[in-house]
């Protein structure tokens, strides 16, 4: 007689439901743009902002809101304005943020799912989060380690990851093609060749499923 423990049916269930609620929106597969533009857009002048990592790069100076602060887990001098490990006890910061930014920061902290709880706790009620994660991509950690590179995310992973969250809506990056040949030649594909469009020709060439399921990272939108 086969022994049960606990209830894996249930939990399974419960697992799948989340993922069914996540929204996947191709925009950024199908169109050459960037999600900064996006996240530029979205801000209002009355938004209380924190760009993780000063993510927004040369749009950084382009948010226009009430309030735009800055935070990294290295002090770096004149940047950045506050220097935090999200992983641990950020009490002073909770319920600060209308928006937050948090570009390629997940795949670098080594608990993150304290650190998406934090950034839940940082944000005001119906406050947004505006990210981007890695799934199928090259390991990029400085080799000084000053910071580290520890997780990959799929789709099914962020829909658990996310669950505390009103809304989630995810934008894969790159394709199952154009995935491929990123990660075989790095920069070089992303610098030149991505450049010519060839990258959304190419996955043209795969079901949307299949993009889905071997993509490079996904954007997300979150909502408190």
């Amino acid at each position: 007689m086969k022994k049960v423990l606990g209830k894996p049916s249930e939990t399974n269930k419960k697992l799948i439901s989340l993922i069914e609620r996540v929204k996947v929106n191709n925009f950024y597969l199908k169109n050459k743009k960037d999600f900064r533009d996006q996240i530029l857009d979205n801000i209002n002048a009355d938004d209380d902002v924190l760009d993780i990592g000063k993510a927004m790069r040369d749009r950084h100076d382009k948010i226009n809101c009430k309030s735009l602060e800055t935070l990294d887990v290295n002090d770096f001098g004149s940047y950045p304005d506050i220097v935090c490990d999200i992983c641990s006890d950020i009490s002073e910061l909770e319920n600060k943020y209308s928006k937050i930014i948090c570009i390629a920061i997940l795949e670098h902290v080594y608990d993150p799912f304290k650190a998406v709880s934090n950034l839940k706790k940082m944000l005001k009620d119906g406050g947004k989060i505006y990210g981007m994660v890695p799934y199928l991509y090259h390991y990029h950690a400085p080799k000084d380690l000053k910071f580290q590179d520890y997780f990959r995310f799929s789709k099914d992973a962020l829909a658990y990851l996310f669950k505390d969250f009103v809304n989630v809506e995810l934008f894969p990056i790159r394709g199952r093609v154009s995935s491929s040949f990123h990660m075989m030649f790095a920069g070089r594909w992303k610098n030149y060749m991505e450049k010519t469009n060839i990258n959304i020709f190419l996955d043209k060439l795969s079901s949307d499923e299949k993009n889905l399921q071997q993509c490079s990272g996904f954007n997300f939108i979150l909502e408190k």
